[in-house]
């Protein structure tokens, strides 16, 4: 089985990755966020020289932050330390940008990043809009010296219908938000088939790739517990990327959990006119490093139930074969909680690899 664990970027715990590719875990992605997190290239690069199977990248980078030839030269430098086992993992950014106080990268922006990104790592020579101008780009170095440009798979994190289009016609993978709902999979996994057919590739030719949150039960623990000790706003992301989506297919998905994701969304972000508005540096400020009391009450078990991978030992095994019966062809799970990543990972290949 491929499974994913994703993670915020510590720096200080690259001993995960070999923890997690001791326990049969075939890709590990790092999260970005520049004001949140530690360098997510720094960590893979560390980790690339403790492990020798397991696939590393970014779960994800974004155009903004990092423009495409320093994205594609980040890569193709992480894939000289670690030669066939990188990808590249790259949305609009929900966290990155939006705890700067800026706005998330368009479509636009996003498919422009991809394209030259990829080109790039195919060793093509290809035009690059930056600073007002375009201009002739490709590396320079054809003999992997510096870096090693090899055809990186592309994972682009998607949530509403536009970039689930786009990334059905460039990438490898799609990453999208998913809870253990079987009619959410079934969905997505229909839109994306029809998106990557509309687009003239290849039936099967894009992976479904989930991003669900994580938390194994103690014994007397509570899905509440899973809130304070595991996931923390993790199931709020889930609802801000995918409130358009949803909207969409309102009358598949039924009102109620299409309306509850969708003023959780709300809620969390806010009005930025409002006078009483918190400073978007507070309101992110604990944004996967533990749970604001202030945005307890909008996770409801609805959400979590909805959103989240949790429970028993066997509750978590079900979960993980119900997706895959579903349409995810990786399995990957978040773990927004640094504290406990190293229990999660050991949770995941007992309760779920080593039965797989």
């Amino acid at each position: 089985m491929d499974f994913c664990i994703g993670t915020c970027a510590k720096i200080d715990q690259v001993g995960l990755v070999r923890q997690a590719e001791d326990l049969g875990v075939s890709h590990f992605g790092v999260g970005e966020g520049p004001l949140l997190f530690s360098d997510p290239y720094q960590q893979m690069a560390l980790a690339s020289q403790q492990t020798s199977t397991i696939n590393l990248g970014t779960m994800v980078t974004n155009p903004l932050t990092r423009i495409a030839p320093v994205t594609a030269n980040s890569v193709a430098t992480l894939n000289k330390l670690a030669p066939g086992r990188t990808f590249l993992g790259i949305g609009t950014a929900n966290n990155a940008l939006r705890s700067m106080g800026n706005r998330p990268a368009t479509i636009k922006e996003l498919v422009h990043s991809v394209e030259v990104s990829r080109g790039l790592l195919r060793g093509e020579r290809v035009k690059h809009r930056w600073l007002g101008q375009e201009t002739e780009i490709e590396f320079l170095d054809t003999n992997g010296l510096w870096y090693d440009i090899n055809d990186v798979p592309i994972w682009m994190a998607a949530g509403g219908p536009r970039g689930l289009k786009a990334a059905a016609a460039l990438a490898d993978a799609v990453v999208y938000c998913l809870g253990p709902q079987p009619e959410m999979i079934q969905l997505v996994r229909r839109e994306l088939d029809k998106a990557v057919a509309e687009a003239g590739r290849p039936e099967g030719s894009v992976k479904l790739i989930s991003l669900t949150w994580f938390y194994q039960l103690r014994n007397g623990q509570t899905w509440e517990d899973g809130i304070t000790e595991g996931f923390g706003s993790g199931p709020i992301s889930s609802c801000i990327t995918n409130a358009g989506f949803m909207n969409e297919h309102i009358d598949e998905l039924g009102e109620p959990i299409v309306k509850a994701s969708t003023q959780a969304a709300m809620a969390y972000l806010g009005d930025p006119t409002a006078p009483d508005q918190p400073h978007y540096l507070e309101t992110w400020a604990k944004y996967l490093r533990g749970l604001d009391p202030a945005h307890r009450p909008l996770i409801t078990k609805e959400l979590v139930d909805y959103w989240c991978m949790y429970g028993g030992p066997a509750d978590v095994r079900e979960q993980t074969q119900l997706m895959l019966d579903s349409g995810v062809d990786i399995v990957s799970v978040f773990l927004s909680n640094p504290f406990t990543a190293g229990r999660d990972i050991q949770d995941i290949g007992s309760s779920i690899l080593a039965h797989a």
